[in-house]
């Protein structure tokens, strides 16, 4: 039988219950919505959704009409909300499966009523208001009273009304204002009593935990996953998260070099003196991007920097005597009371922790761990 590959990721699911119920113990007559898309950023939706869904997790949120049909099959009587917009044609496959659909636009809303004529089902909708992401949504109060009449249909359950900050992460909170005031002035010209309300996002629930209002649900990825979605949100908050991923490798080779010899593709390192040169089987197919050159890994308790360029299967690290073939290889996440933040690492390369949970290629294996313990065969 073929051995485990070398890399491999670590996910925890106990602590993303943990942090799930951390986040809502911090709220006041909300529900939260566990977001869930791009395959639950990247850990592995249905084996998440499962796990929280056992824990009494009734609603989801992913971005595609497909990613609410997976998950679907283990958590069957929950709230599914595609946040992302679906062509009206598939429609039915909504309705036949007891999924939420947003409503991003007038002219979608328009071609949905069409649909609707072919059966006598209805469909749940969540009308999205663009209050100021400029993405998708109702921005006019024309086209919202336009909206407002087809939403009379018998067929359609206003099921919930929602917007999304576009600043909510930053250090101040104008816009977040701005948009709010858009949003209840756009929403007010809805006739139909929605059973939810929801604005927050991940940096605004942690923002705003304590603020009344109508709002009554919120929607949180990213700290669920274990990152803050900024510096300012982990510094203006209460909440505390725990650790929830953790990219391992090993190491399989370890060479001594001379001074003044290249190393990698486009001969970008030189070493300077001798120096012990060890390779780590994960590339950027593996989503550890070329710009990690610099980063620096754990090895035995030693910080080792990426030298050379990052291959698309392999690395080199500089490391000292003590590195030795088998040794375990930490990018980010926890080992041996050692910490290395996934924000760190984002930071390195370039872009923010989202990006690189979703990045991480599918040749990297999830291994699922509850109380400590490896958990096989979850699904």
């Amino acid at each position: 039988m073929i051995q485990d590959r070398q890399t491999y990721l670590k996910v925890e699911l106990d602590n993303i219950l943990h942090n799930y119920n951390a986040i809502k113990s911090s709220l006041t007559n909300k529900d939260i919505m566990a977001v869930v898309k791009a395959d639950a950023y990247g850990l592995g939706a249905k084996v998440v959704v499962k796990y929280l869904y056992e824990n009494n997790v009734r609603i989801f949120g992913v971005a595609t009409l497909e990613e609410a049909l997976e998950i679907k099959e283990v958590a069957n009587d929950s709230l599914i909300l595609v946040l992302g917009v679906i062509n009206p044609k598939n429609i039915h496959y909504a309705i036949d499966n007891d999924i939420s659909l947003c409503c991003p636009s007038l002219d979608w809303l328009k071609e949905v009523v069409e649909q609707l004529k072919t059966t006598t089902k209805k469909l749940k909708l969540h009308l999205k208001i663009d209050s100021g992401m400029r993405r998708i949504g109702v921005s006019t109060e024309k086209e919202i009273k336009e909206v407002n009449k087809l939403l009379n249909n018998n067929q359609i359950e206003l099921e919930g009304i929602f917007t999304h900050y576009a600043n909510a992460d930053a250090e101040d909170n104008f816009y977040d204002l701005f948009q709010k005031e858009q949003f209840i002035k756009l929403a007010s010209h809805i006739d139909k009593k929605a059973k939810y309300i929801h604005q927050e996002n991940t940096a605004a629930t942690m923002r705003y935990a304590k603020d009344k209002s109508d709002f009554n649900l919120v929607r949180v990825g990213i700290s669920l996953y274990g990152a803050y979605p900024s510096n300012a949100i982990k510094l203006c908050t209460n909440t505390k998260i725990k650790n929830v991923s953790s990219l391992f490798s090993e190491v399989v080779s370890v060479k001594k070099i001379d001074s003044h010899l290249k190393v990698g593709y486009g001969c970008t390192y030189e070493s300077e003196r001798e120096e012990y040169i060890a390779t780590i089987p994960i590339g950027y197919r593996d989503g550890v991007l070329r710009t990690a050159q610099g980063y620096k890994v754990l090895i035995n308790n030693e910080l080792c920097e990426i030298v050379g360029r990052v291959c698309m299967d392999q690395l080199m690290v500089r490391c000292s005597e003590n590195v030795k073939v088998g040794d375990k290889v930490l990018f980010y996440g926890e080992y041996n009371n050692n910490t290395l933040l996934i924000n760190d690492y984002a930071k390195h390369i370039g872009t923010i922790p989202y990006e690189m949970y979703c990045i991480l290629g599918s040749r990297v294996p999830r291994k699922y761990y509850i109380d400590g313990k490896e958990t096989e065969n979850f699904l």
